[in-house]
């Protein structure tokens, strides 16, 4: 059945969308001749619109009154003859598209979202492909030049704070981390301009880049990307984008549900309190002092020191 116009529709979070973009890649190789259309957040816009397989974006607000969501679900009608729901709603209904993903979904919710959402498109594409080609982000040539005349080495890429403080690694843990790491390692720093008073003198000792609050998502990606070693981070957007481009990955989770958000690269490792019985409590406030993320400091060196020894000698 041939294809021509496909619509997605996108997580409303940064993070979700990228745990999102194995679908895009299956069926950019499944349908590459179609073109596709995102339904984007205001918070994705921008990220998805740079996308090298999508086509158009399209911005729909979850906050928009009921009469303005059926209007602009309405305006979609007849228009694609697939439309691929990440979010569950009933727009492929109101959509009437011959090819869609199904309404009714019963999965646990421990299941990792990436494979929830490949799941969702198991009939939509097939398996023989095994090796995908992943999509991209187009950077202005400005920035292009800009990076890679900043010279970068290969690095580890920290970001150990995160918009909700309850998942941020504590201050005094991080720098133990930043000292013991950086007579070894180049370490880059990411974050918003608001972070920089989390890491404080971390982002002034030696053999140490600070990027925080210097870079948008599309830079990160592309820094990530090309100049990466390996990535340590809390539950939150740098993860994600390791994952997605098979980078090694060591991320601290605590309060949030690691079966659902751990990376997947090849060299993953995910380190937690086991001993914590109230995690994962996936709540917005702590009243334990932040136990789950007291995460030894020995520990994530080793478990990083372990992972480039092996991935450095097998890259």
């Amino acid at each position: 059945m041939r294809v021509k116009n496909i619509l997605i529709n996108f997580p409303t979070n940064i993070g979700d969308t990228i745990l999102a973009l194995p679908v895009l890649d299956r069926l950019k190789a499944e349908y590459p001749h179609a073109k596709i259309t995102a339904i984007s957040s205001f918070r994705t816009h921008e990220f998805l619109s740079k996308n090298n397989f999508i086509d158009e974006a399209i911005i729909f607000d979850k906050h928009w009154p009921i009469k303005k969501k059926m209007i602009f679900s309405l305006s979609l009608r007849g228009k694609y003859d697939m439309v691929v729901d990440l979010k569950n709603s009933l727009l492929p209904i109101i959509i009437c598209a011959r090819l869609r993903t199904p309404i009714v979904r019963l999965s646990s919710r421990n299941i990792n979202l990436k494979d929830k959402y490949i799941a969702l498109v198991k009939n939509l594409t097939s398996e023989k492909r095994k090796e995908l080609v992943k999509s991209d982000f187009n950077i202005s040539s400005e920035k292009k030049y800009r990076w890679d005349n900043f010279k970068l080495p290969p690095s580890i890429f920290v970001s150990c704070v995160s918009r909700s403080s309850i998942k941020n690694y504590p201050y005094e843990y991080l720098k133990i981390v930043a000292q013991e790491l950086k007579a070894n390692y180049h370490l880059v720093f990411l974050g918003e301009e608001k972070d920089r008073g989390f890491y404080r003198d971390i982002l002034s000792l030696d053999n140490i880049t600070d990027l925080v609050g210097k870079t948008d998502i599309i830079d990160v990606f592309y820094l990530v990307k090309n100049y990466a070693k390996l990535i340590l981070g809390v539950d939150t957007t740098i993860i994600h984008i390791g994952s997605y481009l098979n980078i090694p990955v060591v991320a601290l989770f605590g309060p949030t549900d690691y079966r659902r958000t751990a990376p997947t690269s090849d060299s993953s490792f995910i380190l937690r309190r086991k001993d914590v019985r109230c995690a994962p409590c996936e709540k917005s406030k702590c009243n334990s002092n932040y136990e789950c993320m007291k995460i030894p400091p020995q520990e994530v060196i080793e478990t990083i020191k372990k992972i480039l020894n092996v991935y450095c000698k097998t890259s």
